[in-house]
């Protein structure tokens, strides 16, 4: 072991002492006009500038980065904490001794003398094999063939390693301080925060309190002024009775005194104005007048819809209830043979009425098909105060008469279009819209315009919701700059334009006809077509999938339209087409592809895999005849409806392929069909049919 002496000056450790007391525990550099906190720790004043401010009341307050000691903030600012006098006159020192030993010849520093414990001679080699340091005789006895070389020679050599591998040390150093300064400004901020939050809710609260309060002087002044009204009527009726009853009652003790103290001769002298008296008050009493026409049937409907709403005196007089009218028919729900909707009514105060379940009935009348009503089932909403929930079993779809009765007064009459169910035992259509020159392909944006490609019209037409023509894109004296030469089918993208097969290619256009981009040519390959058709746009991805027909395939764009994949060859085996018609995808992305010459329609993952298929016979219930269109009703019941241009029929499936119903025969009349081909519906439900050779649309 090797025997070190101790150092004969303690002036370097002096040193490093100092200036570490002169360093900044924030910027970690020597103090600049230190300032001194309560707790007696002292940093830069620029450093305490810089530090988060917490504020309560109207009081700012900074946190000692050293003890987290909350000290409060002096109004001329942190430049009014005390002058750390000792740091400056531990600088000035510093100063000083620095001057002193510049201009002081300091002897160098002699390290001291290191020995070796087994010989007592100084340490001269360094044994690189044992890693120590060894004197001559150690050579000959343990270290005897081992690798060494003098100490001075190997010296600077290990210095300059050693002082290599502290630099990762003093950058990890510098990294904690930087991570603690940051620790300290973020625990500032959350603080600050945290006040803020705190103030915030109370702030809230108040004025959550102020608005209940503000609320129940409004709602006792409308049952003041209720009480009031009320009051009044009858406290006329009152007196207008007294008045009655006191010339009753003056009569009475008129005749009865002069029975009394009169004279035979009095009584028969006062006689006749005796009788007259009496039979003026005897005449037959209004009691429609005289009994109270006020009554107590008002209530407190507690229907918090807001703070500042939190209920209405009702009041049950016909004469009120007459001037409320339904407000609105909404959110229609078809779910097997069961029919449900919303039904609200409107006050004269424009306010929502709400009146005890049992007070409310309401009926449904088909229009034009009997008037026997419908009963209804009546309960409320747990979200909606005011708002009911009418549930009801339909035998037909179409417009149908909403019959609302509160109390004993009937309020105006609605009507509720039922759209097309296939568990109604009598499916009819709503309307029709005729002069559509060869319907194809039919698609309906989210505001309900029907978007339809009219084949012989060369033409993509809008139309409003009604059924009127709002425009044509394209054809003869249509809009924009784009033409068509063979239209076929059409959908809407998830950027809102129109997405046209026709021809060879599929164009891009926007909703006032402008040609945004064309794809595609006559060929096999990737973004070419031979006859396409159908399109459908994936919900998820955007992606566009085109029914290829004469290439028995399915080819799918990006919604940039550049090619992506395609799935399918010509064949009836699983996943194989002879002639695919039409697309239609589910909230899930699934892919159903009507196969027309196979009587089917197969079922397949966003990536074209074979899922499954369904309805491959060509006669009987859930069997296709040469299916055509195909659309899947995924704002409700999630069915699949296809058109089959072999029966001229729709059939319905659900989405593992069981049969539900079917409807329509050939035919020019209601319900029947010449060639359906495109199938859509609308946000609310609505079925739209392309009734090809008849040149009409047929809306369910």
């Amino acid at each position: 072991m090797a025997t070190t002496k101790p150092p004969s000056s303690s002036s370097p450790e002096l040193r490093h002492k100092m200036e570490e007391q002169l360093t900044c525990p924030v910027c970690l550099d020597n103090y600049t006009n230190p300032k001194t906190l309560p707790c007696l720790h002292s940093f830069c004043q620029e450093c305490l500038e810089r530090l988060p401010l917490d504020k309560k009341n109207k009081t700012y307050y900074l946190s000692c980065p050293t003890c987290r000691q909350r000290a409060e903030l002096p109004d001329k600012g942190v430049g009014a904490f005390p002058v750390a006098f000792h740091l400056n006159n531990l600088k000035e020192m510093q100063g000083l001794l620095n001057n002193r030993s510049s201009k002081v010849h300091i002897p160098a520093f002699n390290p001291p003398e290191v020995t070796c414990d087994d010989h007592g001679k100084p340490l001269e080699l360094f044994c690189e094999t044992c890693d120590t340091g060894i004197c001559v005789t150690c050579q000959f006895g343990d270290h005897k063939h081992h690798k060494y070389e003098l100490i001075t020679e190997k010296y600077d050599q290990h210095c300059e390693k050693l002082r290599e591998c502290l630099l990762p040390v003093e950058r990890r150093k510098a990294a904690l301080k930087k991570i603690l300064s940051a620790i300290t400004e973020r625990e500032g901020e959350i603080r600050e925060r945290g006040e803020g939050v705190l103030a915030e809710i109370h702030g809230m609260v108040e004025e959550m309190i102020n608005v209940l309060r503000r609320s129940e002087r409004k709602l006792t002044e409308q049952a003041k002024r209720v009480i009031d009204s009320r009051l009044k009527v009858l406290s006329e009726q009152k007196e207008s009775t007294k008045k009655s009853l006191k010339l009753v009652e003056d009569v009475t003790t008129y005749v009865e005194q002069n029975l009394k103290t009169g004279s035979p001769q009095q009584v028969l002298g006062s006689k006749k104005q005796m009788m007259e008296r009496m039979s003026n008050v005897t005449l037959p009493i209004n009691w429609e007048e005289l009994y109270p026409v006020e009554k107590a049937d008002f209530e407190l409907s507690k229907d918090i819809k807001s703070l500042h709403h939190i209920g209405d005196i009702l009041t049950h007089s016909s004469t009120a209830l007459q001037q409320c009218r339904v407000k609105k028919v909404d959110r229609i729900t078809p779910s097997d043979k069961t029919l449900s909707f919303l039904l609200s009514m409107e006050a004269p105060d424009s306010s929502l009425l709400s009146v005890p379940l049992s007070s409310l009935k309401c009926s449904l009348v088909p229009v034009g098909k009997g008037d026997q009503p419908i009963p209804t089932t009546v309960t409320t909403t747990s979200t909606d105060p005011g708002v009911y929930k009418i549930q009801c079993n339909p035998s037909t779809s179409g417009t149908h008469t909403v019959k609302v009765q509160v109390y004993d007064v009937h309020l105006k009459d609605t009507s509720l279009v039922i759209s097309i169910s296939p568990h109604i035992d009598n499916i009819s259509s709503v309307h029709v819209i005729d002069d559509v020159k060869g319907p194809l392909g039919v698609a309906i944006t989210e505001d309900n315009r029907v978007i339809v490609a009219e084949r012989d019209g060369h033409c993509v037409t809008i139309l409003d919701k009604r059924g009127k023509k709002v425009k044509s894109l394209g054809g003869e004296g249509g809009r924009g700059n784009v033409k068509f030469s063979y239209l076929h089918c059409l959908a809407i993208t998830l950027d809102k334009f129109i997405l046209v097969s026709d021809s060879n290619s599929i164009q891009k256009i926007s909703m006032d006809g402008q040609l945004i981009k064309s794809v595609g040519e006559w060929g096999s390959g990737p973004l070419q077509f031979n006859d396409p058709y159908g399109i459908a746009i994936s919900p998820i991805t955007g992606q566009v999938y085109i029914a290829d027909v004469s290439n028995h395939r399915i080819q799918v764009l990006n919604p940039d339209l550049t090619f992506s994949h395609s799935f399918g060859s010509k064949g009836s085996g699983n996943g194989q087409f002879r002639s695919p018609y039409d697309i239609a995808i589910d909230n899930e992305g699934t892919v159903y592809v009507t196969d027309y010459y196979s009587h089917r329609v197969q079922k397949f993952s966003p990536d074209g895999k074979f899922v499954g298929q369904f309805g491959n016979k060509r006669f009987g219930p859930g069997q296709l005849n040469f299916p055509y269109g195909i659309t899947i009703d995924t704002a409700a019941s999630g069915l699949v409806f296809v058109s089959e241009w072999g029966n001229h029929r729709i059939s319905v499936f659900t989405s593992d392929g069981v049969f539900v119903n079917k409807f329509g025969s050939m035919g020019r009349n209601v319900n029947q069909f010449d060639t359906p081909y495109g199938l859509a519906f609308n946000e609310d439900g609505a079925l739209y049919v392309c009734d090809f050779n008849n040149k009409r649309l047929v809306v369910y």
